[in-house]
């Protein structure tokens, strides 16, 4: 859990860090306003509690509070403040322009650490339920619309970069999947889309995307040029086939076809939801075609015909 503790005062950051520290908490100083507004805004470092004096100059906490919660946060930060004035009047105050939690000096180390410990559990159920609304209950995958986020946070780095590369989206189907259900029931269908979401997690690096898109569909993307997708296209497809899904007495073998449209650096103004449209449509040629295979068209290409 990181930690901003804000205060002017070097002995006051000191005693208040101590504080942190025997928490077992990552402390993180900043002894002015302006200073702490630069880690803050440092997506490397977010702090998810901040510590903040009341009584600073030229900008005093309430002020920096509110700075705090005009800016955007995936997980909204847990605000501490801290004054050596108890009227109730300005706790008051200090609530309402965004502060979670209000402690008066001089601090009570153990008071202070158990207050810590409410907004680091405040900050792990945002995380849970940002989790819960990002992924596939089923698979532990992304579901669609983080998938979709995902991909457009892979175009923008492809868009941004300086050396020559592409990108790689692609739609996956678990061939003739109804027929699993129909014939051995939901709980075997489940058996086998957790266990093809992880050989197809298995197949690519960590730092790319692999999501469970709706029903049997499976979308992946992927740093890849032409030559090199085809061979992971293959890799994949003998992942899903090599093996049998099993459970309890049955055992069965399936294929996946897939459809894989090759993204370049000056294909990124064009909307994700084109990129993933082509792809779809390679996939139908496949499925068209007898499954269990793989079709990879550039999207240029694709756009030209």
């Amino acid at each position: 859990m990181q930690v901003l503790v804000v205060d002017d005062n070097e002995i006051d950051c000191l005693t208040t860090g101590s504080f942190v520290e025997k928490a077992n908490m990552n402390l993180l100083v900043a002894n002015d306003p302006y200073s702490a507004l630069e880690i803050i805004a440092n997506q490397e470092i977010t702090p998810e509690i901040i510590v903040v004096d009341w009584i600073m100059p030229k900008m005093n906490g309430l002020e920096l509070c509110q700075k705090i919660r005009e800016l955007k946060f995936t997980i909204t930060p847990y605000i501490i403040m801290v004054t050596s004035n108890s009227l109730g009047e300005n706790e008051q105050n200090a609530l309402d322009v965004g502060a979670d939690d209000f402690i008066e000096k001089p601090i009570h180390g153990a008071i202070f650490i158990s207050r810590l410990r409410v907004g680091a559990r405040i900050i792990n159920l945002q995380k849970k339920l940002l989790s819960l609304a990002h992924t596939d209950e089923l698979t532990g995958l992304l579901n669609r619309r983080a998938a979709i986020d995902a991909c457009k946070t892979h175009l923008s780095r492809l868009a941004r970069t300086e050396v020559p590369l592409s990108h790689c989206l692609i739609i996956s189907d678990i061939d003739f999947f109804k027929k699993i259900n129909d014939t051995y029931g939901h709980e075997m269908g489940d058996r086998v889309l957790v266990d093809v979401s992880k050989r197809l997690r298995n197949s690519l690096r960590p730092f790319e995307t692999v999501a469970r898109f709706g029903g049997e569909e499976f979308l992946l993307y992927c740093e890849a040029n032409e030559k090199e997708i085809k061979l992971i296209l293959e890799r994949m497809r003998k992942a899903i086939c090599t093996d049998p899904y099993t459970l309890n007495d049955v055992s069965l073998n399936l294929t996946m076809s897939f459809g894989c449209v090759v993204i370049k650096q000056n294909d990124t103004h064009h909307d994700i939801n084109e990129f993933i449209k082509t792809a779809d449509s390679l996939l139908y040629e496949v499925k068209n075609a007898g499954r269990d295979n793989f079709k990879v068209a550039t999207f240029a290409s694709m756009k030209n015909d």
